[in-house]
């Protein structure tokens, strides 16, 4: 029996022992985190400003010349020739196809034959109303007379005035088809690039379906669609700012805004000048960017990188007159070059702070410094 208590002694000797390291141990450890909580975390602030409130409106579209047009041949017929490829430079009046347009002798004796008959008609016009003015003007001299006598008058003229029309119209038609028969040549209407070919050499080119596309190689634009209610909140006039493949900054001027939107997709279409003068900028680019608005109210505006996720939800923390830290879950409106917009949750020249809130606790004393 006395055997068995001494034995127990050294067991509870070291149980003691071992309660007494954890003891001084859980002692040593809230000392430090005392020390710890104790210091003040460095923060930097910013003092929250109201600012003028924005709309931010997307744009997005392919780079085209501002002046581009569609090349067609003015007769049917086989492509003998294309001298020119997709991306090339051409000058105005270069050629660019050729086309084989043999089926024109009917069009060019039809066309002849309109002209004759419109010639004839304008002869007989003449004629006629001129019998009707002399047979007014041989009428004896009365107020009802005179009258009658401006009117034949004033029909002649217009009669022959639309015989004329005619006549030039069916002229215009005898000239085209003359100059289509035999080999057709197209030429360039003006100085710029091929942006695209629709046939080839040995194909059938129709009377005004377009061949190729050339369009302008040093004044750019961008033909985007956004949506009817926003198309009514642009203004020509209005700056856009986009980037190019390499991030770069550019700049365009919205110089055209549909006044109404397309039936179909109820889209505005609006284009966008670009400096050709800025570096990054070539046809056929894609550019994504967006045109900022000015509203009328103001709203408060803080960095962006002030504004840190937890759980789902965004929050920011103010610093008060004592330096304590203080959670604010914010609502986020429009962002732009790196500000937000805050449409509820702080309020205007609260200190916010922006480097070091991924540290901070509700409560946690700061030692804060300021930027502008």
């Amino acid at each position: 029996m006395s055997s068995n208590k001494q034995s127990k002694k050294p067991a509870l000797t070291m149980a003691a022992s071992a309660l007494l390291i954890i003891i001084i141990a859980f002692t040593l450890s809230n000392k430090t985190k005392k020390k710890e909580s104790s210091e003040s975390l460095a923060v930097k602030t910013v003092i929250a400003k109201k600012t003028q409130a924005t709309t931010t409106i997307e744009i997005a579209g392919f780079v085209k010349g501002e002046n581009r047009a569609d090349v067609a041949p003015m007769a049917s017929g086989k492509i003998l020739q294309i001298s020119k490829k997709e991306g090339m430079m051409v000058r105005k009046g270069e050629t660019l196809a050729t086309i084989e347009a043999l089926g024109t002798d009917a069009q060019l004796a039809a066309a002849n034959a309109s002209v004759a008959a419109m010639k004839k008609t304008l002869d007989d016009t003449e004629k006629y109303y001129d019998q009707l003015v002399s047979q007014a003007e041989a009428m004896p001299s009365s107020k009802a007379n005179d009258e009658a006598t401006s009117s034949a008058k004033r029909a002649r003229d217009l009669q022959i005035q639309a015989a004329k029309d005619q006549l030039i119209a069916a002229q215009g038609n005898a000239d085209i088809s003359k100059a289509g028969k035999g080999n057709l040549t197209l030429i360039a209407p003006f100085d710029g690039v091929i942006t695209a070919i629709y046939n080839h050499v040995g194909g059938f080119a129709s009377f005004g379906n377009p061949l190729l596309n050339i369009s302008t190689a040093n004044s750019f634009e961008i033909e985007a669609y956004v949506s009817a209610a926003n198309g009514r909140k642009i203004a020509i006039g209005n700056t856009v700012t986009f980037k190019n493949t390499d991030d770069a900054p550019l700049t365009g001027t919205v110089t055209a805004v549909s006044a109404g939107s397309d039936t179909q997709n109820l889209k505005t279409l609006m284009r966008i000048h670009l400096d050709s003068k800025q570096d990054g900028i070539y046809l056929g680019d894609f550019l994504h960017g967006e045109i900022l608005i000015p509203n009328n109210e103001k709203t408060i505006s803080i960095p962006r990188n002030a504004i840190i996720s937890r759980g789902g939800d965004l929050i920011v923390f103010t610093v008060d007159e004592n330096n304590i830290a203080k959670e604010q879950s914010v609502k986020v409106g429009n962002e732009n070059n790196g500000l937000a917009n805050i449409s509820d949750g702080i309020i205007e020249n609260q200190k916010i702070v922006v480097e070091g809130q991924q540290y901070l606790i509700n409560g946690l004393t700061t030692k804060t410094y300021a930027t502008n």
